[in-house]
């Protein structure tokens, strides 16, 4: 049995999620669901710098608390000013969704009342509130797992689905990019990359699909990081293949922007591919068949989304040299995406 905390109006709840893009999306349900069971307590968020600014605008979050993970990790001065931080913010409670140990102990040392997350790990320690349930058997979606805390919380209603908020001058600002680069009407994203969180379909494949989706009449952007740019041009100089790569030409608020004015997204397992549905756009996602990379966690929420795997039911390919995913043919993908597009 969970025992329930109460909290009183002016209370002050932090939720914890530090890690990557994709992870922070998939714990924004939970986020509004603790605002709309609390409405008269002030909710925030601690996430990377990186990430951080897929919380903005959301009228459901009172305060970001934005964290640089390497200097967490090695800068001990930056580790002191965050504990001033959070003592000074007088929090009652935390909820650790990612429990990374370096900022739980500064959650500890801050004296937080009330520490929430997950038991069985070695700084399990800093919580006094510990759930029992174990990720690695990929049971159920990520953005579940996140919700079993709320466990401890006030009843009521459960948000299901993540929201990106966006504003109009950000929505102008991608339509400029669209007209600059001659896209008027219906096109698609494709995101290669996956930032190491899953095995990828090769470069060169979704380069292939961008060619065949022109062939159609469908534009494409290709989008990515910075470090991506290059590999994306050297390859499609030496293939021949025409495209607009827009890898590392925009912010992560520009990209939610892009995404939200495509017709379909084509990723990999990626945060991208979350951002995309936090901002109401279908998606078609490759996956590998490594159990832990499985779509039942990692897969896009909602309806009308597109999963492709390799046909091999568990794959055992080398990390992050997986053949199987050579395996998904690029007319498969060009068809599932023509078929979400409209």
């Amino acid at each position: 049995m969970h025992r329930r905390v109460e909290f009183f109006p002016g209370d002050r709840i932090l939720v914890s999620r530090t890690d990557k893009l994709g992870d922070l999306i998939l714990a924004l349900p939970f986020v509004e669901s603790l605002k709309l069971r609390y409405p008269e307590c002030r909710i925030e968020v601690v996430a990377s710098l990186y990430a951080s600014p897929v919380l903005e605008q959301n009228p459901k979050i009172d305060g970001i608390v934005r964290v640089q993970n390497d200097q967490l990790r090695a800068d001990n001065l930056y580790r002191k000013d965050l504990l001033r931080r959070l003592r000074s913010a007088n929090y009652r409670a935390v909820v650790a969704l990612f429990p990374e140990s370096q900022i739980c102990r500064l959650f500890y040392a801050a004296g937080i009342p009330h520490r929430f997350g997950t038991a069985g790990r070695f700084h399990s320690i800093y919580f006094n509130h510990r759930l029992l349930h174990s990720r690695k058997a990929n049971r159920k979606h990520e953005s579940e797992y996140n919700q079993d805390f709320l466990k401890y919380f006030r009843s009521g209603q459960t948000v299901t689905m993540p929201k990106v908020h966006l504003v109009d001058k950000e929505l102008t600002h991608a339509r400029r990019i669209l007209s600059e680069i001659g896209v008027d009407g219906r096109f698609a994203v494709v995101h290669p990359g996956s930032g190491g969180s899953a095995e990828v379909w090769p470069v060169k494949r979704y380069l292939e699909l961008a060619r065949r989706l022109e062939g159609t009449g469908l534009p494409v952007l290709l989008t990515g990081s910075d470090p991506e740019r290059q590999s994306i041009d050297e390859l499609s100089r030496t293939a021949d293949i025409a495209v607009r790569n827009l890898a590392g030409k925009t912010d992560l608020r520009t990209l939610a922007a892009l995404l939200s004015l495509a017709s379909v997204v084509v990723s990999n397992s990626t945060g991208p591919l979350h951002l995309a549905v936090a901002v109401g756009t279908r998606v078609v996602g490759v996956y590998p068949s490594r159990v832990v990379m499985s779509p039942v966690r990692w897969g896009p929420l909602g309806d009308g989304h597109r999963v492709i795997q390799p046909r091999t039911s568990n794959c055992t390919c080398p990390s992050h040299h997986c053949r199987c995913m050579e395996s998904i043919t690029i007319e498969k993908v060009a068809m599932e995406v023509l078929a979400v597009s409209g």
